[in-house]
Order: structure tokens, then C-alpha cells, then sequence
């Protein structure tokens, strides 16, 4: 199986926790991206289409109103078919129309009836072309652009006159410049509008151009693209154009996109502000997530380090254990020889007592032997105790449960620690009660419990014993019918609140490195719930904690 450093695993998280998001905000930013981008050009298609259409509309009607202007001179032409009455006529319109050049009335055949312009036509044909032929069958007609003798670029606006014997042609020229300058006032900002004929002449442009040659506006208006919008790529531009209903003309818009995009720089660099601020949040919260991750990582190969060193240590303990047990086995052996010493030099002893009954000096000396004789056989019987507990320690797992008094058995644990307590200046309180309280468990363990405990408060007494006196109360009483409570309260440290809920956690452990392995109130608190029972504590910190049992009592003894 491969094996992960912990800078394998803050690379990879790292990489992880960076690309995840970016992914997906990529993903949403190109994909929104063409959407807004696609949605602008075809509002910007939508809105020159509009322009062109109005501007269109707008030339029209301008048409539409000079042939209106045209039709109303058609009375007074028919009262006056003169030069004066023509000059009335010219004199009434240039008033509204700036540009006119000149008007005339021509017969069928071209032949000029009556002029007023720059020059004099009077009495001369003029070359009939197809605005003559429209406007004698369909009444009106716009011509296409000319220059004529005058070298104006004009327009020709014809009009059929119905009065009289024969039908005349009211015939007005304008001025180019009129539709130049009408396409200046409609445009909008960027966008260029051309009037153009069939013949791919521009008329007149929004830039004052009049009949020139835009090759590249005519090449995309005249492939089979008149009166729609559309975008061409290679150039940028977009194109409009629309269909006059005059002289077959076709109204032009053109625009570079460049110009329409401009518009949205200001978008475009809010988005692009977002995706970084964006970016940098995600790098920032990768960088702390993943030092996160590497301290997590960190704290837990050292505690791993520390439970394998708990661990060793519980085995050296165990190991401990089982050769404490062959000690005392040891140990055992020369007491019972010592003890049956003991026995016979008792027996020595009355002898001298009777032969010493009439020597006061040597009866004196004999009641010291006797002395002498009762303390070895108190520490005998003491050596006695400790290797019995030792050896009933060491055969737990071969207990069983079985009836006890702890008015007696707590007494018999006690002796296995009474001179240590002793030595550590400790005050030993013991509260037990006058009745007998049996409960039904495995002495050995039950004696484990009891020794820790009694070893906890040891230890919780000996780090204040610089500010006072060390004191540890134990007390067993019933609690309430069926139950029999074990109390072991000390005046120690304590135990703080954050450390409360941790205290039976399998290798937590309270005291310094090296001074505890962190198993054995775990142990315990599995012990007693083994025997039914529960163990519990209160603690303040700063003024002792109190450890008790509460065991299942049995009312009537069986064994």
C-alpha cells in the first residue's frame, strides 16, 4: 500500500482545494462570457437595424412631403403654365427647401416648356431618361443621381401634371447635400449610414460623402443581403441596410463592433476584478485550509507517536506486573521458613522463662528477646500481607465473582497502600459502615479499581502539598436500597472543565509526560460497567475531585 507524506498530501489537497472552484467559475465565466458577448452583438444588430429602418423612414417621408409640395404647385402651374408661374413655384418651395436647384416643365417628348434655374433650358430638349418614362406612367418618379450640364450632383424628383390638353412634367432637381446632411442629424455616435443606388454608387454618406465608392460597404450590401443584419467576421462590422421606396434606393448602416464593444469595458473589467478578487479568496482560503490540514496531520503523527510510547510503556507495566507476581512468590517462600523460625524461638522463649524465674537479671533480658520476637513476627505477618495481595493481584484473570463485604475487603486493600500514604505525609480518612454491604463482583478487579483510584488521589494531593495539608477521605455507605456507593475524595488539583470530558478516554491522561500511561481509569470505568455498577466523578479545579462507585448490592449472602 503507498504511503502519503504529509507534504504529498498538502500538495495534493493544496492542488485540490484550488482547481475545484476554478473549474466550474471558469466553466460559468466562458460560458456566460459567449452568452453576454453573443447577446450584445445581436442587441447591437437589432438596434442598427432600427437606425437604418428610421433613417430609411425618414428619407421617405422627406420624399413623400417635396412630392406633396410637388402636387400642391399643380394649381397654380395649371392657372399660370408659364416661366412666372413656374418662377411662383420655385420661389414657394425653395423657401421650405433649401436645396432645390432648379424646376421645369417638360413635355412627353423632352422639349422644356418653362425653366427657372442657373441655367436657361427654355426651348431645349433634355435627354428623357427613366424618370420621364416613370413618371408619365406611374405619375411621380425619383431619378438616379446626375451631375447634368451643371456639374451638381443632383437628384430629380418628376411629377405629372394632369391638366390641360396634353400631360406636362413638373421636373425639381435637389441637391445631394440635402440626404448628406439628413444622414449627419439621424446617425448614432459610431455608426455610418450611406444612401446607395443599384449601381453600388453611394449617393450620400453621414461622413459628407457624395457619390463616391465604398468597395467594402457595396460588396456586403449587394451579396444577396439587402434588408437583413448581420456580422462580418473578418472586418468586425456589422451591416443594416433597407430598401427605400423612392427611387429604389437602399439605406446603409454600417458599425464596427470594436466602437459597440467599447461600451462594455466597463463590464468586462468588473467581471474580470470579480474573477480575480474571486481567485484570490480561493488561494487565501487553500493556503489556510491546507495549512489546516497539515497541523491536523501533524498533531496526529504525534499523537500516534505518543500512544505507540503509551503503549510500550503499558507493556513494560504488564510485563512489570507478571514479574511482581514471581517476586512475591519468591519472597513468600523465605517468609514461611522465616515464620516457622519465629514459631520455635517462641517455643525456646517459655523455656527461658522458666528457668529465668529466679533470676530477675536474666528475666529482664528475656521479656527484650520476647519483645524482639513479637516485631519480627509482626513484620513477618506484615511481608505475609503484602505478598498475599501481590499474588491475588497478579491471578485476576483467574477470579471470579463471587459475595463480598467491603466493610472487610476495602480494610484488606487499604494495607497494600496505607505506608505509602503514610510516607507522602497524607491524611487517610476512612468512613465504613457498622452493617455489613455485600456486593456481588470479582475481588481482584474490584481491588484494581480501588488501588488506581486510591494512586490518582495520591498523586492530585501531592501537587498542592506545597500549599496544604494533603488529605484523601474514603467512605462506603448504601445508596438507597439496592445499591452501595464507594466514595475516594481528595483535596488535590482538580480537574478542569475541558479536561472533565476526556478523563476516561483509552490513553488521555492528565499528568506529565512519562508519569502516566493514560489507561487506567478507562480500564476502570470498563471494569466497574463489567460489574453493573458506575463509576462517575466530580472535580473543581483548584480543590480536589471525588471519585465514586455505585455496585449493585446483594441483600442476602449465598456463599
Amino acid at each position: 500500500m503507498r504511503q502519503y507524506t504529509r507534504q504529498t498530501i498538502k500538495r495534493n489537497f493544496f492542488a485540490a482545494m484550488l482547481l475545484a472552484p476554478f473549474i466550474p467559475v471558469l466553466l460559468a465565466l466562458g460560458t456566460g462570457g459567449y452568452l453576454f458577448w453573443n447577446h450584445v452583438q445581436q442587441g447591437a444588430l437589432s438596434r442598427l437595424t432600427l437606425l437604418s429602418t428610421g433613417s430609411a423612414r425618414v428619407v421617405d417621408l422627406f420624399l413623400d412631403d417635396f412630392l406633396g409640395d410637388l402636387t400642391m404647385a399643380q394649381v397654380h402651374l395649371s392657372e399660370h403654365p408659364d416661366s412666372n408661374g413656374l418662377r411662383t413655384v420655385f420661389d414657394r418651395l425653395s423657401v421650405k427647401h433649401k436645396r432645390l436647384v432648379d424646376v421645369a416643365l417638360v413635355d412627353p417628348d423632352g422639349l422644356v416648356k418653362a425653366y427657372v434655374g442657373p441655367s436657361v433650358y427654355t426651348g431645349t430638349h433634355i435627354v428623357p431618361g427613366q424618370w420621364l418614362d416613370e413618371a408619365l406612367q406611374r405619375g411621380s418618379s425619383v431619378s438616379g443621381v446626375i451631375s447634368g450640364q451643371m456639374g451638381l450632383p443632383h437628384c430629380i424628383v418628376a411629377l405629372r401634371l394632369t391638366s390641360g390638353d396634353e400631360p406636362l412634367i413638373l421636373r425639381a432637381s435637389l441637391d445631394l447635400e440635402i440626404f448628406a446632411q439628413m444622414l449627419m442629424d439621424v446617425r448614432g455616435g459610431a455608426t455610418e449610414l450611406f444612401l446607395v443606388n443599384r449601381e453600388g454608387e453611394v449617393i450620400a454618406g453621414s461622413g459628407g460623402q457624395i457619390l463616391t465608392r465604398e468597395r467594402g460597404l457595396v460588396e456586403h450590401v449587394f451579396m444577396e443581403r439587402v434588408g437583413t443584419a448581420f456580422h462580418d467576421s473578418p472586418s468586425d462590422t456589422a451591416y443594416s441596410s433597407v430598401v427605400l421606396r423612392h427611387g429604389g434606393w437602399i439605406l446603409a448602416a454600417r458599425k464596427h463592433m470594436g466602437a459597440i464593444f467599447s461600451a462594455t469595458d466597463s463590464t468586462a473589467l468588473f467581471l474580470g476584478m470579480s474573477l480575480l478578487s474571486a481567485g484570490i479568496v480561493v488561494f487565501l482560503s487553500s493556503l489556510y485550509l491546507t495549512g489546516y490540514v497539515e497541523k491536523m496531520l501533524r498533531q496526529r503523527d504525534e499523537e500516534r507517536e505518543v500512544l505507540r510510547e503509551q503503549l510500550y510503556r503499558a507493556g513494560r507495566l504488564a510485563e512489570l506486573g507478571e514479574m511482581a507476581a514471581g517476586f512475591a512468590h519468591e519472597i513468600n517462600n523465605p517468609l514461611q521458613i522465616m515464620k516457622s523460625d519465629q514459631a520455635y524461638m517462641e517455643m525456646l522463649l517459655q523455656d527461658f522463662r522458666d528457668r529465668a524465674a529466679s533470676d530477675a537479671d536474666f528475666l529482664g533480658d528475656v521479656n527484650e528477646m520476647a519483645a524482639s520476637i513479637n516485631q519480627l513476627k509482626l513484620q513477618i505477618d506484615r511481608c505475609a500481607r503484602i505478598t498475599h495481595s501481590i499474588l491475588s493481584f497478579g491471578r485476576a484473570g483467574n477470579s471470579e465473582a463471587q459475595n463480598i463485604d467491603l466493610g472487610k475487603f476495602i480494610p484488606e486493600v487499604l494495607t497494600m497502600i496505607q505506608k505509602k500514604i503514610q510516607l507522602s505525609n497524607i491524611a487517610l480518612h476512612v468512613d465504613m459502615p457498622d452493617s455489613r454491604l455485600l456486593v456481588h463482583v470479582d475481588p481482584a478487579r474490584l481491588q484494581q479499581v480501588l488501588l488506581n483510584l486510591l494512586n490518582n488521589a495520591m498523586y492530585a494531593v501531592s501537587e498542592v502539598s506545597n500549599i496544604r495539608p494533603g488529605e484523601i477521605v474514603l467512605s462506603c455507605s448504601a445508596e438507597g436500597a439496592d445499591q452501595v456507593r464507594v466514595e475516594i475524595r481528595d483535596n488535590g488539583s482538580g480537574i478542569g472543565v475541558d479536561q472533565q470530558k476526556l478523563i476516561f478516554t483509552p490513553f488521555y491522561t492528565t499528568k506529565p509526560a512519562g508519569s502516566g500511561t493514560g489507561l487506567g481509569l478507562s480500564l476502570c470505568h470498563g471494569i466497574v460497567e463489567s460489574m453493573k455498577g458506575v463509576l462517575d466523578f466530580t472535580s473543581v479545579k483548584g480543590q480536589g475531585s471525588a471519585f465514586f462507585l455505585l455496585l449493585p448490592r446483594v441483600t442476602s449472602s449465598t456463599d
